[in-house]
């Protein structure tokens, strides 16, 4: 394994974590490569596709071209030598079934691992996968909160809750904002305020907000799209 890495990147590495093997250079996989690789990580990217390795070698560490089911093909690639692995295959359940339970069996310590369903996702997590990713489902619920046109962008960080960016709505442009009272009584909270040249800086209590200005607010959905459409 030691031989895919690139004393370059350590250099410019933005993203401060251990090598990764990421399975599977479709959209998903591919993307995530490419943009792990672009913040300085190591990443070694194998596909049984000729035509994807082709495609993100020049962009990745080293890609080659391997059959993941197969154990022995994973050992001679070293990869139960690196910290965390990702599996990017979905849609082709067997294959990433396989895969999955191979990396367990090879003791990858941290393996995340795409998920096309429910039963799927109940699948991975039975064999040992720790962190199981539904990459559709989450974008699914991230558009349905976009298609209003009063989000301009919305992430779920966790059960429940979650941030959204938007032009301040009509109730925060009369005064100073009171941040406690905003909370007590809409249940949201402004985190962040950018202004109009562009420069975002943590919201202020007493802070006065304008037309001009985009927000991060943060809240439970239901709440953050019930204030917006005050």
């Amino acid at each position: 394994m030691a031989k895919f890495l690139s004393p370059l990147l350590r250099g410019k590495q933005r993203i401060d974590i251990p090598p990764v093997v990421i399975i599977g250079l479709g959209r998903f996989g591919g993307s995530l490569a490419h943009e792990l690789t672009r913040n300085g990580v190591e990443v070694l990217g194998i596909d049984a596709d000729e035509r994807l390795v082709r495609e993100y070698a020049p962009q990745l560490t080293d890609a080659v071209i391997a059959d993941a089911t197969d154990p022995e093909a994973l050992r001679q690639l070293g990869v139960h030598e690196v910290e965390r692995a990702v599996i990017a295959v979905g849609t082709a359940l067997e294959a990433s079934i396989l895969t999955a339970s191979n990396l367990v069996d090879l003791g990858v310590p941290d393996i995340w691992a795409k998920a096309d369903s429910e039963s799927h996702a109940r699948i991975l997590q039975r064999l040992g996968i720790h962190h199981v990713i539904r990459p559709e489902h989450d974008t699914g619920r991230r558009v349905a909160h976009l298609l209003g046109g009063r989000f301009q962008d919305f992430a779920e960080l966790a059960e429940n809750y979650g941030v959204i960016k938007m032009v301040p709505p009509r109730p925060l442009l009369d005064g100073p904002l009171d941040g406690e009272r905003l909370w007590e009584k809409h249940h949201v909270q402004v985190v962040s305020v950018r202004s109009g040249g562009g420069t975002w800086r943590p919201f202020v209590q007493g802070q006065e907000l304008s037309q001009s200005n985009l927000i991060v607010m943060a809240g439970a959905p239901d709440d953050l799209e019930r204030f917006s459409q005050l």
